[in-house]
């Protein structure tokens, strides 16, 4: 089951959270309305999508794995758009299944790629209509390249990005730009931009020691936030069809945010992030908002939130998946019963941006995903 390995990456995915470090407020109800969402998630055997309805009207729960032969055991979960991918791997061979989240359509592509002695997998992608597999090869090297997949003809192209890195991470997709972050033989930190539609990298950002998050504004643009240690973040953002250099500013959080991926947002002056607590904690990390504007950091108090629930379902609960809600200003949080091995349940945590627990909505199964819309 792959809940099972989210337990112990409690806060590791989407959107995050809010609320003074020096005041908290506690885990009062506030009144606050529950904006529509979709959310996938897993039980024992079957893949989930659950539409909530704030009218709570047509609330539905539709079971992938039954109605679209879901591997319950899928590698990756990709979105683009609406449309959501499945990666899975069976008897040698990278599959992939898409559903349109708007209208239900389905397409799939079995068995596109197909494992060999030449080059090993480390990560797969996709844009509307072409699919990317990130690799080295020969297999057993750290010769990282990519490989470009048209699905409806099945022809492909290979390009090497650089010989001998010493680690890639999860690449980031947007508007035929593909955003490679990976560590070379030095150990510099770099991005390749790669343009889907050329099949050419057409810049490589080079940080040397500063660690690279990499994310897209609100605005469409590629935004790069850089590390370099002593809590001293520089903050970059590239226009994306020109990738010229728009602004930059330099700013001081107390936070590590690893490379590859923003599991964040920036909306205006905020930055959303997963804020890690001092351990031992029954929680890893909770959510967190920093304000660039008077340079102000706010948290959660997540344990506080978790302790309250626990109290009344009288089980420890672990979340696992999360997403802020802009419109609504209020934060979905998914969590999983940590205590049963043979039941599957768990439900989402509605959350003010104040910081206030604003609904606790059960679910029989366990929230990995929440659709982006």
């Amino acid at each position: 089951m792959k809940y099972l390995q989210l337990l112990g990456l409690c806060l590791s995915i989407t959107f995050f959270i809010s609320c003074s470090k020096d005041d908290s407020p506690g885990t009062v109800i506030e009144m606050t309305n529950i904006p529509n969402f979709k959310m996938i998630g897993e039980d024992a055997e079957n893949i989930l999508q659950y539409n909530y309805s704030e009218t709570r009207e047509n609330i539905s729960q539709i079971n992938l794995t039954q109605t679209l032969g879901l591997d319950p055991s899928y590698l990756t979960l990709r979105q683009v758009n609406e449309v959501v991918s499945f990666y899975s791997f069976n008897s040698g061979s990278f599959s992939i299944l898409q559903q349109n989240t708007l209208n239900g359509q389905t397409t799939v592509y079995p068995d596109f790629y197909t494992v060999s002695e030449e080059r090993s997998i480390t990560w797969g992608s996709n844009s509307e209509n072409l699919l990317f597999l990130g690799y080295y090869s020969p297999k057993g090297t750290r010769n990282y390249g990519i490989r470009t997949l048209d699905p409806a003809d099945g022809s492909f192209t290979d390009l090497a990005i650089e010989l001998n890195i010493q680690q890639a991470y999860q690449p980031l997709y947007f508007r035929e730009r593909l955003l490679m972050t990976y560590r070379d033989v030095s150990g510099a930190y770099k991005i390749a931009i790669f343009n889907t539609e050329t099949r050419t990298v057409i810049s490589t950002l080079s940080y040397g020691e500063g660690i690279p998050t990499v994310l897209i504004d609100e605005n469409g643009n590629i935004g790069v936030i850089v590390g370099n240690g002593n809590s001293n973040f520089m903050y970059q953002v590239f226009d994306i069809e020109t990738l010229m250099l728009q602004r930059e500013s330099m700013f001081v959080l107390n936070t590590f945010l690893p490379p590859g991926p923003f599991k964040g947002a920036i909306y205006g002056n905020t930055l959303f992030y997963a804020n890690s607590l001092a351990q031992p904690s029954p929680v890893s990390s909770g959510p967190a908002y920093f304000n660039f504007e008077d340079n102000s950091d706010f948290v959660i108090d997540i344990l506080g939130i978790v302790q309250q629930v626990e109290l009344e379902t009288q089980f420890t609960i672990a979340l696992t998946a999360m997403k802020y809600i802009k419109e609504a200003e209020v934060f979905l949080i998914g969590y999983a019963n940590a205590n049963e091995s043979g039941k599957v349940e768990g439900g989402v945590l509605v959350i003010s941006k104040t910081g206030g627990l604003v609904e606790r909505i059960e679910v029989p199964f366990v929230p990995t995903y929440f659709i982006n819309e």
